[in-house]
């Protein structure tokens, strides 16, 4: 795994915990605004068709013993 996948890891983990111990807050909607938040950064940059065949990708990949390689090694 490498390094930004574990850093990301670990960031969604904090918020998805913060999002647990909130009554104000739930987990589900914690993890639909970190998504909106990633895909609104893409659009700043990517096209809405290109961020879509990512996260395509991203869920078939899923389904795969290997996990996604996000550069050479």
């Amino acid at each position: 795994m490498s390094g930004e996948s574990v850093y990301a890891n670990k960031v969604v983990e904090q918020a998805w915990q913060d999002a647990t111990d909130r009554s104000e807050m739930d987990s589900d909607a914690m993890g639909r605004a970190i998504i909106q938040a990633v895909v609104e950064r893409y659009l700043k940059y990517r096209t809405i068709g290109d961020v879509g065949q990512e996260l395509e990708y991203l869920v078939e990949s899923m389904d795969d013993d290997e996990p996604v390689v996000t550069r050479g090694c």
